[in-house]
């Protein structure tokens, strides 16, 4: 199992207010569904599906029907949750649709405060982003969405925390992405991925201590080779 999805099975799990799970759900919805005469939200991650199913059921009284398939190329499977009632009720409340458009950025109330935007990107981060293992040689995050308007949208909100997330095109997406490993680890309390944090700065200050020891050790080495060269001019 991937970093990233224990922290997408922990954060599933985060009991919220109503509102923040409105704005969640927003941010799921927005970069998992299809565009359909249905509404189809396609998930990858089971955890993540059964919160969606939960939502729905438990803010719009509905129960959507699952599909469940095989990933091509891949052992894994996809879900895919179909809804037929009240798609432009749901759709307006989490200012996705609005008068026969579908909205690029959501509407203020959906981010208006702190524990909204801490809500809303827990919502895009569970379908649409991934942190490599801080046991890797790279600290990496990324979110990949689909427009750039919507990439510097989200990177503004992360931005909002001091995370110092950029934006740059990959292929037919945007990719909204934070290299330093205390930003992400930021990122992280901010999702309140808490048991997260404490796996991933474990790994950061022990893989920090000993590169530092490393360096060291070189600079150590260095000046017994000059003291040694010294000697011998």
């Amino acid at each position: 199992m991937s970093f990233s999805t224990d922290i997408k099975n922990e954060v599933t799990r985060i009991e919220s207010t109503k509102e923040e799970l409105i704005s969640e759900l927003s941010g799921i919805v927005r970069n998992s569904m299809e565009k359909d005469s249905e509404l189809k939200i396609l998930i990858e991650n089971n955890s993540t599906a059964r919160r969606i199913f939960k939502l729905l059921k438990n803010i719009y009284d509905i129960t959507p029907r699952i599909t469940v398939r095989k990933k091509y190329f891949s052992s894994g499977l996809s879900y895919i949750l179909n809804i037929k009632n009240k798609k432009e009720l749901i759709l307006k409340d989490l200012s996705i649709y609005e008068d026969g458009t579908y909205l690029n950025i959501p509407k203020e109330y959906i981010y208006s405060d702190e524990d909204l935007v801490r809500a809303y990107l827990r919502g895009v981060f569970l379908v649409a982003g991934s942190i490599n293992d801080p046991k890797t040689s790279k600290y990496h995050l990324e979110l990949l969405v689909d427009t750039q308007e919507y990439a510097k949208f989200i990177s503004d909100l992360m931005n909002e925390f001091d995370l110092n997330s950029k934006v740059i095109h990959r292929e037919k997406k945007c990719m909204v992405y934070i290299k330093e490993s205390e930003k992400i680890s930021d990122f992280l309390r901010i999702i309140k991925a808490y048991n997260a944090v404490m796996y991933y700065e474990d790994i950061r200050i022990y893989r920090d201590h000993k590169n530092m020891t490393n360096r060291l050790n070189n600079c150590e080495q260095a000046n017994v080779d000059k003291i040694i060269q010294t000697a011998f001019n």
